[in-house]
């Protein structure tokens, strides 16, 4: 039985909803610091602190090193709509104002969430985020996000 045109657009629409509906849940991220950093878990607001370089030393003087994905990855966004609370556009607002007032520059960048992985395993003091599905027995997770929420670990 074909189909009417009306029957497609709405049925299309449909899967549209669907698959940005689903899209908005995933990923599953983790924060992860590398075994040389002396946490075991950072709630959101430290987490905000940290990824707008507000705090940027682990206790002592350690220096907090923070690597974000690239924006508007699926991760980052993910990322900065549960930490920061803050849309794409929003995030680079701030960077720019930031800059401009205080010249602070933000987190390092990484190209994808493999070199974050390798980055936070080796770099004392490094902190990121990844796909749960990535993580390895390198590093610690100190934080979920699941469902735009920061959860412990």
């Amino acid at each position: 039985m074909p189909v009417t045109r009306r029957e497609f657009l709405v049925l299309l629409s449909a899967a549209c909803l669907a698959t940005s509906h689903s899209h908005a849940s995933t990923p599953g991220l983790v924060v992860i610091t590398g075994p040389g950093t002396d946490v075991s878990q950072l709630s959101d607001v430290e987490l905000e602190a940290i990824f707008l370089t507000e705090r940027r030393y682990w206790s002592g003087t350690k220096p907090i090193i923070p690597f974000n994905l690239l924006p508007r990855s699926d991760e980052r966004v993910a990322f900065d709509q549960a930490v920061l609370r803050m849309d794409p556009d929003a995030v680079a607002r701030f960077w720019r104002d930031r800059r401009v007032r205080s010249g602070s520059p933000p987190p390092r960048q990484a190209p994808d969430p493999l070199t974050v992985l390798r980055l936070v395993a080796k770099l004392d003091g490094a902190i990121g985020y990844v796909p749960e599905s990535i993580v390895s027995h390198e590093v610690r997770v100190v934080a979920r996000i699941r469902n735009g929420k920061v959860q412990g670990p």
